[in-house]
Parts: structure tokens; C-alpha cells; sequence
């Protein structure tokens, strides 16, 4: 790197963090590449249904404008509702399906099961929650013509693709949770008024953003995403998917999850993390506990380290929707 070069390690600057949050709200949006989309039609066509034992798992074709639909699944508890609805969004996996718990073998799903917690999703809809996953843009059947050979993902070609279009990936991702929450609204069975919502990984970040941007969620677990970008994904090689053209001129990752404030927010990193390492984290948690301490509310959020490396830690995305995600709230 020559010294005319921009330094990759360079970090925002604090005097960028002005204006009410509502400002920087809309600002976030218009980054993203979604502020004033017309909302699309909240249609949702069922496709399939399957008994998983303590719940049923209804596959979907959610419309999300532009000609667009996404894979949605339901995973709707056999109880009786109302149910608690949460959004659950996979990360860098082949698709949704692993955090369903479905794998292609006995070893990937020991390894998903047992040591990352990746089946979150129906880890959730057994502990009594209606679920919703939508399949995240660029991987499973959303795949473009120009896939990564080393894994099953397109968000490279879809990164650069919106990017020249004035879009994000992220924001087109985020996107399609909003519609994912249009429809759950229109369900008779679950609880009015209060969602969840929880993603791991590259389903951390979209769980971060969306829950930054849409007032509807009412709790967020964000998993093995929240790190100082010049530590993270400035520090270290990162899928396209991550940038965002311009974000650091709203802040860093700290500024971010503060928009959530005094929503509850469980932020949770491992220890070992080499990809989102932990002092990153550390470094930028007391900006978000200071919006949490202005608002009066400094006991709902919460920085978690599991002792592993990059994965989910399911007692405690429980814990805290036992916590705060409740018909009462």
C-alpha cells in the first residue's frame, strides 16, 4: 500500500453521530438504497406444508415488489395461539435450510446442532414462537447466474449489481424483512404489536440494520456480527455483502445498534471469534449503553460473550426472548 492510498484501518470519527434519531434513522435508509420504495402488496402464496413434530413448516412465495419473490417459511407451533411471532434470518450458510434443521448429511448436521447452534430457527418455533425465515438474497433459490465456486453464494455479483443501481445488497435484504413483517401482520395468530427478531452472522447484520430501521421489532438477538468495523470487516478479508457505500458517514457499528434504543437489544460474540473479534465488540458496546442509560432503559441491552468461536449460543437468544418478548410488554 502506497502512503496516497486510503488506509484500510482508517475509523469514523465521533462528530458524525448528529442530528435526532429519527434523522439518522432516515438517513440509514437512504444509505441502504430503501428510503420511499413503494411498499409492494402484502401477498403471500403457500406452498407447501410439513408436520415437524411440535410444529407445522409452511413454505411460502412472498411478493416483495420489482417482480420479486422471496422464500418465506412459518414455522407455526401446535398450541394454540396467539402466537409470539420472531423473524429469524440464516447467515452464510448454503440457504435458510440449516437454520430449519435441515442438512444434506448426519456430520453437517451434528456439527450445525451441536457445536454452533445453528438450527435457531427451529430451536424457536420448539420452544412455543411462530417463526418466519425468509431465505436471504443471493443464496438457496435465490442464487444468481454468477455464483462463488468456493461456496454457494451470489452476493458479490448482487452487491456490485445494486450498487450500480443505487442499491445495497444489505438494504435489499432488509427489504425483504420489512415485507416479511407487512405479512405477519396480517396473520390472526400471533400476538399484535410485538416481534422478534434474531440472525447470526450475515443473518446478524441483517437482523442488526433491520431492527435499526423498523420500530415494529420489538426485540432483537444479533449473533456473531457486532465488532468496530476497522476491526472486522475493514480489518479482514469479509464477504461484498457487509459494505455499505458511505455507512461510516452515520458511524461505526456502535451508532448503529444505538438507534435501536430503548428497544431490547442482546448482542452476542464469541470469545474466539476470529472474524469479528472480541475487543472489537468491547470497544464499541458503551455507545450503545450510553443511548440505553439516556433513554432511561440501560438493563435492556446486554453484550454476551459465549466461550466458542463464530456461531449462535441458543440459551441465551431463549433467556432473552423469555425476558422481554412477551404479550405484555
Amino acid at each position: 500500500m502506497s502512503r496516497f492510498d486510503l488506509q484500510a484501518t482508517c475509523e469514523w470519527h465521533p462528530q458524525a453521530a448528529t442530528g435526532s434519531v429519527a434523522a439518522r434513522t432516515a438517513r440509514l435508509a437512504q444509505l441502504l438504497g430503501i428510503a420511499n420504495r413503494p411498499k409492494p402488496p402484502m401477498i403471500a402464496e403457500k406452498l407447501q406444508s410439513a408436520d415437524c413434530g411440535s410444529y407445522v413448516e409452511e413454505k411460502y412465495s412472498l411478493d416483495v415488489g420489482d417482480g420479486v419473490e422471496a422464500p418465506m417459511y412459518i414455522l407455526v407451533p401446535k398450541t394454540e395461539p396467539p402466537y409470539t411471532p420472531i423473524l429469524a434470518f440464516h447467515g452464510h450458510d448454503p440457504s435458510v435450510q440449516y437454520i430449519l434443521g435441515h442438512y444434506p448429511d448426519e456430520d453437517t448436521a451434528k456439527i450445525n446442532y451441536s457445536n454452533h447452534h445453528n438450527n435457531y430457527a427451529q430451536a424457536l418455533a420448539e420452544a412455543g414462537y411462530l417463526v418466519c425465515a425468509v431465505e436471504q438474497r443471493g443464496m438457496g433459490e435465490r442464487l444468481t447466474a454468477q455464483t462463488n465456486e468456493a461456496a454457494p453464494r451470489s452476493c458479490r455479483h448482487l452487491a456490485f449489481s445494486y450498487m450500480m443501481q443505487g442499491r445495497t445488497l444489505l438494504g435489499d435484504r432488509c427489504w425483504d424483512g420489512i415485507c416479511a413483517v407487512n405479512y405477519l401482520q396480517t396473520r390472526a395468530d400471533v400476538c399484535p404489536d410485538i416481534l422478534g427478531c434474531t440472525g447470526h452472522s450475515g443473518g446478524g447484520t441483517t437482523a442488526l440494520f433491520l431492527t435499526a430501521l423498523d420500530p415494529r421489532i420489538m426485540v432483537s438477538v444479533v449473533s456473531g456480527y457486532f465488532c468496530a468495523y476497522h476491526v472486522s470487516i475493514l480489518g479482514m478479508p469479509h464477504c461484498e455483502c457487509n459494505y455499505v457505500p458511505g455507512l461510516l458517514t452515520l458511524g461505526d457499528i456502535g451508532e448503529i445498534a444505538a438507534l435501536i434504543a430503548p428497544r431490547p437489544l442482546c448482542l452476542v460474540n464469541g470469545a474466539k471469534d476470529p472474524i469479528f473479534p472480541a475487543h472489537g465488540a468491547v470497544a464499541q458496546f458503551p455507545i450503545v449503553e450510553n443511548a440505553y442509560e439516556k433513554c432511561g432503559h440501560a438493563e435492556a441491552c446486554q453484550l454476551f460473550f459465549h466461550a466458542g468461536e463464530h456461531a449462535y449460543h441458543m440459551p441465551t437468544a431463549l433467556d432473552w426472548f423469555e425476558r422481554w418478548l412477551t404479550p405484555q410488554q
